[in-house]
C-alpha cells in the first residue's frame, strides 16, 4: 500500500506537469534557477570554508531558517500538495499506521522538498575541512530536512479545518504579507544596531539550538567545537522532537481520515450592508458590490495593505541612508498602485461577472461604480500620503505639487485601468483561494499586461511631472500650484474618458469578457 501510494503521488506530479506547455516552461524554469542559487550558495560554503568564523552558528541559522519557512509559509498561505491530503483517504479505510507512513514519505516527492535537501546538504560543504563533522553535517541536514517537511504536513493537517474559514485565511494572509514585507528592515535594524556580527549571531544561535528548528543543525557545530555534551543533548532533542512530532502526525492523520473537517459554510447576511447607504442606481449598485470586495475580499489585500507598509519601508530606508527623500513620493506612487488594482476587476469578478451580463448593466454604470468605490477606499490615505511629509518636515512649499501629483497619479491610474480591465482580462486567483497564487502559464501575459497598462499611465503623466519636477528643484510654490491645476485637468478628464471609452468597449466585449472569466477558472 505503501508503495502503491508512492506510485500516486509520481504519477499525479508528473499529470501536473502535462497540464499545459506553459507551466512545464515555468516549473523547468524555476528548477534551473533554483538550482543555480543552489549550485552558487554550495561553491560560496566550499570556498570559504576555511575563513568562515562562524560556521557552527550560521549552520543553526540556516537550519532554523529552513525548518520555520516550512513551518509557517506552505501550512498558512499555500498548504502542502492536497492532492494527498489525509482528508481523501476518509472512504478507503486505509489503516493510519500505513496511511501516516506513506504520506510522510510522498511528501519528499516534490520540487520545493527535493531542493530544501540539497540546499542543506550544499550548505554543509562549509565543514569540507574536516571529514568526520562534514559527516555529521550532511546527516544533520537530511535530518533538518526531515523535521521540515514533518512539521509542515502536521501543521497543515491541523490548519485544514481553520482554512476553510474566511476570516482566518484574511487574518493569515494578512499577517504573513506584514511579516515578508517588514523582515527586510526590521533584519537591517538589528543588525545596524549591534556593534558587529557576534552581537547578534551567537544569542539567536545559541537559543536555536535547541529548539525544534536548529536542534540536527547544532550538531557539527557542537563536534567541531569538541563540545560533546551540547552534541549529545541537541541530538537527544532532536530525536526526541522528531519521534514525538511524528507520532503528532500519525494522531492527527488517524483523526483527520475518521472525521474530516467540515466544509466552509456561506456566510450569513443581515440587512443590506453597504447597498443601503449608496444611491438606487446601476452605478450605486455596482459602487456597493466593488466595495464589499474591497472590505472582505482578500484578494484585494495587498493594495489597501501597501498603503500603511510604504511609508514604514521608506522611513526605514531612510534612517538606513538618512534621505528620506522617498517619503515625498508616497502619495503618487500609492495612488498608482490603487488605481491599477482595479484593472483586475472582471477577472476578479469571475463567473459572477454574469450579473453584469444578465441584468443589462451599462458600460459607464459597471466603470463609474467600480472607480467610485476604489475611490471611496483610497482617497483619504491618499491625502494622508500627500499632504503629511511636507506638513511634518515644515516644507509646506511642496504642497501643492505634492497634492497635483497624487491626484494626477490617482485620476490617471483609474482612468486607464477602466479602460483596460474592459479589454484586457488574465487568470487571476479564484474567490477562496491564495490571493499570493500565480495561475499557471499566465505569467508573460500578466506581465506584458500591466507593463503596457504601467506605461500608459507614466506617458500621461508627463505634463505633470514637469512643473512638479521644476517646482521640487526650484522650491517654488507658484510651479507647485501649475502642477496642481494641471493634475487635477488632466486626471478629471482621463477619467472621465477612460469610463466614457472603457463603457463602451465594455457593452461591445461583455460576451468575449464572459467567456474569458470562465476559461480562467
Amino acid at each position: 500500500m505503501v508503495a502503491h501510494i508512492l506510485k500516486l503521488k509520481l504519477r499525479l506530479l508528473g499529470n501536473g506537469f502535462k497540464r499545459s506547455v506553459g507551466q512545464l516552461v515555468g516549473v523547468i524554469i524555476g528548477g534551473l534557477y533554483a538550482l543555480g542559487m543552489i549550485t552558487l550558495l554550495s561553491a560560496a560554503s566550499w570556498a570559504t570554508a576555511a575563513e568562515n568564523p562562524f560556521p557552527g552558528q550560521l549552520t543553526v541559522i540556516i537550519g532554523s531558517a529552513v525548518v520555520l519557512g516550512w513551518a509557517v509559509i506552505p501550512p498558512l498561505l499555500t498548504g502542502v500538495d492536497l492532492t494527498l491530503e489525509p482528508a481523501r483517504f476518509v472512504h478507503f479505510g486505509i489503516p493510519t499506521k500505513v496511511l501516516a507512513p506513506a504520506l510522510v514519505l510522498a511528501g519528499f516527492i516534490s520540487v520545493p522538498a527535493i531542493l530544501t535537501v540539497l540546499g542543506l546538504l550544499g550548505a554543509s560543504m562549509m565543514w569540507r575541512l574536516e571529514p568526520a563533522v562534514l559527516a555529521v553535517a550532511m546527516v544533520s541536514a537530511v535530518a533538518t530536512a526531515v523535521m521540515a517537511v514533518l512539521l509542515c504536513q502536521y501543521l497543515t493537517i491541523m490548519a485544514t479545518a481553520l482554512r476553510a474559514k474566511r476570516r482566518f485565511r484574511e487574518l493569515t494572509f494578512a499577517l504573513l504579507f506584514l511579516l515578508l514585507v517588514s523582515v527586510g528592515p526590521l533584519l537591517s535594524s538589528v543588525i545596524s544596531a549591534a556593534e558587529n556580527i557576534s552581537d547578534w549571531v551567537n544569542p539567536i544561535s545559541e537559543v536555536l539550538a535547541y529548539t525544534p528548528f536548529g536542534a540536527f543543525a547544532a550538531l557539527p557545530g557542537a563536534l567541531a567545537a569538541g563540545n560533546y555534551a551540547q552534541l549529545t543533548l541537541c541530538a537527544a532533542l532532536g530525536v526526541i522532537y522528531l519521534a514525538g512530532l511524528y507520532l503528532l502526525l500519525v494522531r492527527a492523520t488517524g483523526a483527520a481520515t475518521v472525521a474530516p473537517p467540515p466544509q466552509q459554510r456561506a456566510a450569513t447576511a443581515r440587512g443590506l450592508g453597504v447597498f443601503k447607504i449608496v444611491p438606487a442606481t446601476p452605478t450605486g449598485a455596482v459602487m456597493a458590490r466593488a466595495l464589499v470586495y474591497w472590505l472582505k475580499d482578500p484578494r484585494y489585500a495587498i493594495g489597501v495593505l501597501m498603503v500603511p507598509m510604504l511609508p514604514l519601508i521608506f522611513w526605514f530606508a531612510g534612517r538606513q541612508s538618512g534621505d528620506y527623500t522617498m517619503m515625498f513620493l508616497l502619495g503618487p506612487l500609492i495612488g498608482i498602485l490603487l488605481g491599477f488594482s482595479i484593472s483586475a476587476d472582471v477577472s476578479y469578478d469571475n463567473t459572477a461577472f454574469a450579473l453584469h451580463v444578465l441584468t443589462g448593466v451599462s458600460g459607464r454604470a459597471d466603470r463609474a461604480g467600480r472607480v467610485a468605490a476604489c475611490f471611496t477606499i483610497g482617497i483619504v490615505p491618499l491625502l494622508l500620503a500627500a499632504t503629511l511629509p511636507a506638513i511634518l518636515s515644515d516644507q509646506l512649499w511642496r504642497l501643492p505639487g505634492d497634492l497635483g501629483l497624487t491626484l494626477a497619479a490617482f485620476l490617471i491610474a483609474l482612468g486607464v485601468a477602466s479602460v483596460a480591465s474592459a479589454r484586457y482580462t488574465y487568470a487571476v486567483p479564484l474567490p477562496g483561494e491564495n490571493p499570493m497564487k500565480t495561475p499557471p502559464g499566465n505569467g508573460l501575459r500578466i506581465a506584458l499586461t500591466q507593463l503596457g497598462t504601467m506605461g500608459v499611465m507614466a506617458v500621461l503623466l508627463i505634463p505633470v511631472v514637469i512643473p512638479y519636477v521644476f517646482a521640487w528643484v526650484n522650491q517654488s510654490p507658484n510651479a507647485g500650484f501649475i502642477a496642481l491645476g494641471v493634475g487635477l485637468a488632466l486626471g478629471i478628464g482621463l477619467l472621465l474618458g477612460g469610463v466614457i471609452l472603457g463603457g463602451k468597449w465594455f457593452e461591445r466585449r461583455q460576451p468575449e469578457l464572459m467567456q474569458a472569466v470562465m476559461i480562467n477558472r
